[in-house]
Order: C-alpha cells, then sequence, then structure tokens
C-alpha cells in the first residue's frame, strides 16, 4: 500500500470525514485531499500527528512496516569494525589528505580518476 493510501484508508475505518481530521490535526481539510490523493507528502511533524492520532507507528506511515510490525523496506547493514575504523579516520584528515585518501582507493579498487596522485605501494 502507498502512503496516501494508508493516510486515507487510517481516516476511512475510524469514520472520519476529511473535516473532522483536519481539525484534530490542526491542518487544513485541503491539506488532507493532497495528502489521499498523493499529490503531497506530509512532514514529519505531520506524520507524527497521524502516528499518535491513529496510534501506529511513524514506520508504518512511510510504508516501512506493515500493519503487524514486519519491516519490508530494506535496512541498510551496519558497518564492521574496519569501515567504522576507516570512515572515522577519513573525517579525521584534512581536506587535502581526504582527496589524496580517495584518489588511493580509487586506484585499489580499479577506478581511479587520477591516478597521477596516487601513491603506489607494492606488495
Amino acid at each position: 500500500m502507498k502512503q496516501y493510501e494508508i493516510l486515507k484508508s487510517l481516516r476511512k475505518e475510524n469514520g472520519l470525514k476529511q473535516s473532522e481530521l483536519a481539525k484534530k490535526l490542526g491542518i487544513g481539510q485541503s491539506t488532507i485531499v493532497g495528502y489521499e490523493k498523493g499529490l503531497h507528502e506530509p512532514t514529519a511533524e505531520i506524520l507524527s500527528r497521524y502516528a499518535n492520532f491513529f496510534n501506529v507507528s511513524t514506520d508504518y506511515l512511510l510504508c516501512r512496516t506493515d500493519d503487524f510490525g514486519s519491516v519490508i523496506a530494506p535496512v541498510a547493514p551496519a558497518l564492521s569494525e574496519d569501515e567504522a575504523e576507516l570512515v572515522a579516520l577519513y573525517r579525521s584528515l584534512l581536506p587535502d589528505y581526504k582527496a589524496l585518501a580517495l584518489t588511493n582507493l580509487r586506484t585499489w579498487a580499479g577506478g581511479a580518476k587520477s591516478p597521477k596522485n596516487a601513491i603506489n605501494h607494492r606488495a
């Protein structure tokens, strides 16, 4: 189900008119119409109001879970310790060293943009 379908379904399941829901959420009826037609998406603040009012999770409203709480959207895997260390070290570098590090990593990965700046190490 798409977000606009969920929002409309929740309203109808609870026997509310668009004008009634708009009043309860503190927004205009035309805004509700736009959400339910998929013309625009609610902000995080409005999604939070919907979630609180209908007692559902924002993940459900964002189509990340079904109504039983099962995750249906892919979640990025956590970084390994080595990957996290690489990110932390990269973030600690000065800008010129960041550029050099990226050049070297691209070279080692086989996709260098400017290998003339890379530091070549032989094993």
